[in-house]
């Protein structure tokens, strides 16, 4: 048991409090800075100059501050420090650069070219992540890491990052933070679920318009099925085993043998809810709708689309995919109740099922619960995953104090 922390460690922590601080605001005064970290004006002053010193942070002339008065302001200035993305998806994958202020940069979205053989899959993650640092290299920018968001499960045990994911037999039980390691070994390797960072970055971005960040928020992905994340109060939510937030597999249906491909989706919220059923239903009840507009094949955008153009059969399928989704809402408002909701990923973002799915929501919750409810679509989209895995990468660089030790070996100022 740690009993005590050296003079060193604490003064990598005061400065990495205010470079969190730095980042939250595009410019900010020396006063505000002290306030918001409760640090004393000595300390910052201190800490400002040695960033200033280094060429992390800038003056900006005058700005104003929180009371409302003309004073001098600074600006942090890393966004040559990035961290190298990829974001593991069913039949595609996606690499980016992303700055620690959340900028994507450089995105490549790549299908599989044999998805059913794993080694193949990783050399092409390789490929991907090699390119990404290739194009660092030629614009001259410092790299903290490469983070990694996967689908389905990922149970956590010690150091070890185990995926499970439904219908990608491939990626059951392989440790995919051990073998991108093994790929880069000079690079620290960062390995969260897609729902939590995308949970973080859409944390972050409220904060932007906020006055203030969401003390707790629940995200919904969509995808094969529904992933979760939990942020309270600005940390990701794990559990024990690091699945906390897997609302795709809530029950909502006991009664249920079978529902959908597998008997793994039997009674599951995802298995009603999620993108994929919609396609399913959509499949299923074709012969229903002669007049649709839709086919076995139709994609999820091409569902979406005859939606908004009152196709009947996009119609009724999204009617029902609202009265699931709202029911499965209704349960995680009385365990979490979150300060905010936001869906983001391939959940529809429209306006029309948005109002249905209030509508389904107001039958279901008292109104004390109702009027508090915050339901928001996520703007961010599919870069959402991205975005969230960058600053996850820092968020780890900050907590650890390693961003210090990583600005005194690549800035000199």
């Amino acid at each position: 048991m740690k009993l005590g922390i050296n003079i060193e460690d604490v003064q990598k922590k005061n400065r990495c409090i205010v470079l969190q601080t730095l980042m939250e605001h595009s410019e900010i005064s020396r006063v505000d800075l002290v306030r918001i970290t409760n640090l004393n004006k000595a300390t910052i002053t201190n800490i400002i100059q040695n960033f200033l010193e280094l060429g992390i942070v800038k003056n900006v002339g005058s700005i104003t501050s929180s009371s409302g008065r003309k004073v001098s302001g600074i600006s942090l200035c890393m966004e040559d420090t990035v961290s190298i993305v990829l974001c593991i998806r069913k039949s595609h994958f996606r690499t980016a650069v992303c700055n620690i202020k959340g900028k994507i940069i450089n995105l490549q979205d790549i299908a599989y070219k044999d998805g059913e053989d794993l080694e193949k899959v990783l050399r092409q993650y390789e490929k991907g992540i090699q390119q990404q640092i290739a194009y660092c290299r030629k614009e001259n920018l410092r790299v903290l890491g490469i983070s990694i968001a996967t689908l389905g499960w990922l149970m956590k045990k010690e150091n070890s990052y185990y995926m499970k994911v439904d219908d990608v037999k491939i990626f059951d039980g392989v440790d995919i933070k051990h073998l991108i390691q093994e790929m880069f070994p000079d690079y620290e390797v960062w390995v969260e679920h897609d729902a939590k960072v995308c949970a973080l970055a859409e944390w972050n971005e409220l904060g932007k318009t906020w006055d203030r960040k969401p003390e707790s928020l629940l995200c919904i992905v969509g995808g094969i099925g529904f992933g979760g994340g939990i942020v309270i109060n600005g940390e990701v939510f794990g559990g024990y085993n690091g699945i906390a937030g897997e609302v795709g597999h809530m029950g909502i249906n006991c009664n249920t043998k079978r529902h959908g491909k597998t008997l793994d989706y039997a009674g599951w919220w995802e298995g009603y809810a999620s993108p994929n059923s919609i396609m399913d239903r959509v499949r299923e009840h074709l012969w229903e709708y002669p007049d649709t507009v839709l086919h076995e094949d139709s994609t999820l955008g091409e569902i979406y689309d005859s939606y908004e153009k009152g196709d009947p059969l996009a119609e009724w399928v999204m009617d029902q995919s609202a009265h699931y989704m709202a029911y499965g809402l209704v349960s995680l408002t009385y365990v979490l109740n979150p300060e905010v909701i936001v869906f983001s990923d391939e959940v529809i973002q429209s306006e029309k099922f948005e109002a249905q799915l209030r509508r389904q929501l107001k039958t279901m919750l008292p109104d004390v619960l109702y009027e508090t409810l915050n339901i928001r679509f996520s703007d961010l989209g599919k870069d959402g995953i991205m975005i969230g895995a960058g600053l996850a990468m820092t968020k780890h660089y900050l907590r650890t104090y390693q961003m210090i030790d990583f600005i005194n070996e690549n800035y000199t100022g």
